[in-house]
C-alpha cells in the first residue's frame, strides 16, 4: 500500500517567486513612459550579443581577475564600451536605441542596472568560457613548447631533485 509523504517544501510567495526569479529572469518596469519588459537573451541571441560584446566581455574578465565583480566596476565598463552597450541593452528590453539614450540619467541608470541583472548569467557564462579558452591557448601552448622539446631549467627544483648526490634516482 502506498503511503503518502508529507511536503515539506516551503510554499510561501517569497520562495516562490525567488525560484521564478532564477528559471525567469525577466523584468518589466514602469520607465520613460513606457513599461519595459527587459529579458534574458536567448541562445542564438545570446550568441550573436556575444560576439558583437566580445570586448566589454573581455573586459568583464579583467576585472574579475581577483575574484569579485562589483556592479560599480561593470557599471564604468558601460561607458568604454559605449559603441555597444546601448545596442545590446536596447535588444534585450525590445527598445529602440534612440529610445533609450533619451531617457533621464536616473532612468538610463535604472533601465542599465536591470538589463545587466537580468542578463548577470549571459555575462557570466560567456566570461568563464573566455577564461576556458584562454586557460586551454596557454595549455595548448606550453604542451606544444614540451613537445618541441623544452627542458628543463637548471634552476628548477625538479633539476636539482634529480643530480642530487643524495636523491634515489
Amino acid at each position: 500500500m502506498a503511503t503518502k509523504i508529507p511536503d515539506t517544501s516551503p510554499h510561501d510567495a517569497a520562495s516562490a517567486a525567488a525560484e521564478l526569479a532564477v528559471l525567469h529572469p525577466d523584468r518589466t518596469l514602469p520607465i520613460g513612459g513606457r513599461h519595459v519588459t527587459i529579458r534574458e537573451y536567448g541562445f542564438f541571441e545570446g550568441l550573436d550579443v556575444a560576439d558583437r560584446a566580445s570586448a566589454f566581455i573581455a573586459d568583464l574578465v579583467a576585472a574579475s581577475e581577483e575574484g569579485t565583480l562589483r556592479y560599480t566596476q561593470v557599471r564604468r565598463l558601460f561607458g568604454r564600451h559605449r559603441s555597444v552597450v546601448p545596442s545590446i541593452a536596447a535588444q534585450a528590453g525590445d527598445v529602440e536605441v534612440a529610445w533609450l539614450e533619451a531617457l533621464a540619467p536616473d532612468d538610463l541608470e535604472i533601465y542599465l542596472a536591470t538589463w545587466f541583472a537580468v542578463n548577470a548569467a549571459f555575462f557570466v557564462r560567456e566570461a568563464l568560457a573566455e577564461l576556458r579558452e584562454t586557460g586551454l591557448r596557454e595549455t595548448h601552448a606550453l604542451a606544444a613548447g614540451a613537445s618541441a622539446g623544452a627542458s628543463v631549467s637548471s634552476d628548477s627544483p625538479g633539476a636539482v631533485l634529480a643530480t642530487s648526490p643524495n636523491s634515489a634516482a
